[in-house]
């Protein structure tokens, strides 16, 4: 007999009572005192609050005795606690052990945990429009080029070059090749992009930059010239909302590049610094009240042409300068989604506020990609149910339905690289399994040696047969979860025509529109129809609950209202069934 349940609700609004039971068996004695410490983050044991729980003599037993408590959070965000009581007349306490997925009494015990919670505002509100959805994320350069204007046609390279991956003569790293991908290209694929289920586009930089990345913005209420013209932004959202799909575009709000004219005009607006001592991007000095205006402005302009915004480095950000931010953006379209580039636990990460209701509405979810890779490549099964759990109890439902899980994206390298590649990190002490540059295999003379890190890439970009067969059945399970975890599935522009490539630029290369992996185009199409076949289940990540163990048969179940779902870890085999019949089967 299990001798000790803890249930508790988390998250909650602000004005709720969180609710905790817990059922002791009788067989440890007489149980009285039950008490629960609440503290924040930095803060002692009970330094917060003491809860006092009461008997429950309706749903006690001769077995069990149970107990209740509630508080009402004081402050937004981040809380934790645990139990003390007292059997028969000698204090305990109770935490929770992961080891062995249960409350477990204190006697000593090393790698014991409290349990967490998050408190945020009962105004936060995310848009019903993004909830249940499909992302699709384009790298402007790469995606289309169509009738590009004569006087940028010798600043491009034919479509099918390599990326430029070597240092200039002066040892730099440029990103100086530019291929054309522009407005235009990319009305042209609409058709094929609403094929997919796409419902969402989310575009990279696409104002006047220095490089082809624009990362690095010159001037912020241009359309660089190579892409295209605001009358072309302006046919984009008309014809992408025709088809049901909102285009949301990524701003730099953090830094700009070195040669933005603002400089010159008001050099009170940057730091002196350069961003993670890039000499190209200087950051901008968000103390001062010029950069609210420009923000304001900026935000204003924006606002006309797209449904929503991605904000390039969000976490780091300042939560004044996210509050603001949201504030205008808001004033200018109520149902305006903001998404965040937030790499960390976007609650325990850096303990920032970005969920309290009044900063952002969702984040890039890293943290269920690694989650997935995890369980796919290697079967970390724990630390896979360690994320999700934790997610599941510290992001808000209106944060969790709008955080897009990405497999891969321009930061990242693509899917199958991930999936078999070598240098990839099994050890959850990386925050990334991609994290590829903190192996010391690339280290010269103390170094971090650039050319050796992409001479090796080159030689690797192309994954061979034996290996890619594996990759492809890893990548059917890992677009399972990705389409039916919690949140929303971001396609990588090129993901689903098979693209292959490690990190920036082989990441970024230029879709391969005569050269597409039907098998994997077929299974993204399969996926999309299934998921807005059944899209309110999906738009509400409440009731997500999987099961906490894999079965003797190797499977791993999880459920979503009606809809059951099985993963079979032995063979990667997937199905969904929808009240006991299978509608998707995928192996």
């Amino acid at each position: 007999m299990k001798g000790i349940y803890l249930e508790y609700t988390s998250p909650v609004k602000t004005g709720e009572n969180l609710n905790i039971t817990i059922r002791i068996a009788n067989k440890y004695g007489y149980i009285s005192n039950v008490k629960a410490l609440f503290n924040r983050y930095g803060q002692k044991p009970g330094e917060e609050a003491i809860v006092l729980f009461v008997y429950n003599d309706r749903e006690s037993d001769e077995q069990y005795s149970v107990f209740n408590g509630k508080i009402r959070l004081s402050q937004l965000g981040y809380h934790t606690f645990y139990i003390t009581l007292g059997i028969s007349g000698v204090e305990k306490s109770i935490k929770y052990s992961s080891k062995e997925k249960s409350p477990v009494f204190d006697n000593g015990q090393p790698n014991l945990e409290f349990w967490k919670c998050f408190s945020y505002l009962d105004s936060f509100k995310t848009p019903e429009w993004v909830k249940g959805e499909i992302m699709y994320q384009i790298f402007v350069d790469t995606y289309c080029c169509k009738d590009p204007p004569e006087s940028i046609k010798d600043r491009i390279v034919s479509w099918n070059t390599f990326p430029k991956w070597r240092p200039d003569i002066d040892g730099i790293y440029r990103n100086d090749q530019y291929y054309g991908g522009n407005i235009r290209g990319i009305i042209s694929k609409l058709p094929y992009i609403h094929s997919l289920g796409v419902t969402i586009i989310y575009l990279t930089p696409i104002f006047k930059g220095d490089s082809s990345n624009r990362y690095d913005i010159v001037d912020y209420e241009s359309i660089d010239e190579m892409i295209g013209t605001w009358e072309d932004v302006t046919e984009l959202k008309r014809k992408a909302n025709a088809l049901g799909i909102k285009v949301i575009q990524d701003v730099v709000f953090n830094h700009a590049s070195s040669k933005n004219s603002l400089i010159k005009t008001n050099p009170g607006l940057f730091t002196g610094g350069n961003w993670w001592g890039y000499e190209n991007l200087v950051e901008f000095n968000k103390n001062n009240p010029e950069y609210f205006k420009l923000l304001e402005k900026w935000l204003a302009k924006y606002s006309k042409y797209f449904d929503g915004f991605r904000f390039d480095v969000a976490d780091e950000i300042p939560d004044n300068v996210l509050r603001f931010i949201r504030k205008t953006a808001k004033k200018y379209n109520v149902n305006v989604y903001l998404l965040g580039e937030v790499w960390k636990n976007a609650v325990t990460g850096d303990y920032r506020g970005f969920f309290y209701g009044d900063e952002l509405d969702g984040v890039m979810n890293y943290q269920f990609t690694n989650a997935i890779y995890r369980f796919v490549r290697w079967k970390k099964f724990d630390y896979f149910m360690g994320i999700l759990n934790d997610i599941k109890i510290l992001y808000p439902s209106e944060a969790l339905d709008v955080s897009p899980i990405f497999l891969s994206s321009h930061d990242i390298p693509r899917i199958p690289n991930i999936l078999v590649g070598d240098f990839m990190k099994e050890d959850p002490k990386y925050e990334n399994v991609w994290s590829m540059e903190d192996d010391g295999f690339w280290y010269t003379d103390g170094q971090f040696d650039t050319l050796k890190f992409r001479s090796w890439e080159v030689e690797h970009d192309i994954i061979p047969k034996e290996r890619l067969l594996l990759a492809k059945k890893r990548k059917k399970a890992a677009l399972f979860l990705q389409y039916t975890l919690p949140g929303l599935p971001a396609i990588c522009a090129g993901d689903e025509m098979g693209v292959m490539g490690f990190k920036d630029p082989f990441n970024r290369k230029p879709m391969p529109w005569d050269n597409i992996d039907y098998d994997d185009l077929n299974l993204y199409i399969q996926l999309g129809q299934f998921r807005h076949s059944y899209r309110d289940v999906f738009a509400d990540s409440r009731n997500f609950v999987p099961n906490k163990v894999i079965d003797m048969q190797g499977i791993w179940r999880y459920k979503r209202d009606n809809m059951d779902f099985e993963l079979n870890t032995n063979n990667w085999e997937c199905k969904a069934k929808v009240n006991g019949k299978t509608e998707l089967y995928i192996a």
